[in-house]
Order: structure tokens, then C-alpha cells, then sequence
């Protein structure tokens, strides 16, 4: 599977180029300090701190049509949901894989 689908990307943004370019730019800015909330969050142990702010990395992800990395954030958003702490280490390692794949797939697309 490939780290962003860009068929639903473009079709999410009615095959207009200027704000897919838009979504990426914005997402480059933005994705990085989402992770390092969500990175804290976790460090926190805090459940409703590791809900909130996978559940706003997740809305970035939607939107970016990164459906992988989506649905790591997702998992991460219920198991604070659910104050279930004992998969949120693992959880946090493969997104934080998952979203350096995407970060370097989103640099790569200026090249």
C-alpha cells in the first residue's frame, strides 16, 4: 500500500492541483508538531491527552489521504478513549514510522 493515495487525495480535492498542493504544504508545516503532541502525549500517559491530540493527527491524515498512517492514529485515539495504555507504546513506534515514510514521500514530491 502506498504511503498516501493519491487518487483519493486528488479526488478529495476534486482534482484541483493548486490545493492538493496546499493540503501537502500545510501538512509538511504542521504534521511534525501534531506527532511531537502526540509524542508527549504518550510520554504523559495521560489517556485523554494521547485521545485529543492522535485524534487531531488523524484529521490531518483524512484530509492527506494517508490511509495507513490514519489508521495508526485512529488506534492511538481509541486506546486513550478507552484508557487502554498497554498497546500505545507500539502504537506510537509504528506511526512515528509511518509518518517519517510520509514526510520523506512529501519532500520527494518537490524533487
Amino acid at each position: 500500500m502506498d504511503v498516501i493515495d493519491w487518487q483519493a487525495l486528488k479526488e478529495n480535492c476534486a482534482g484541483d492541483e493548486a490545493l492538493v498542493t496546499e493540503i501537502i504544504e500545510l501538512f509538511r508545516k504542521e504534521g511534525p508538531v501534531l506527532l511531537a503532541d502526540v509524542q508527549s502525549a504518550v510520554g504523559s500517559r495521560e489517556p485523554l491527552a494521547i485521545k485529543r491530540t492522535a485524534h487531531r493527527l488523524k484529521g490531518a491524515l483524512v484530509s492527506l489521504a494517508a490511509h495507513s498512517a490514519t489508521s495508526l492514529a485512529k488506534d492511538l485515539e481509541l486506546a486513550g478513549s478507552q484508557n487502554d495504555l498497554t498497546r500505545v507504546p507500539e502504537l506510537k513506534l509504528q506511526l512515528e514510522v509511518e509518518m517519517s515514510k510520509l514526510m520523506g514521500v512529501l519532500q520527494s514530491r518537490d524533487a
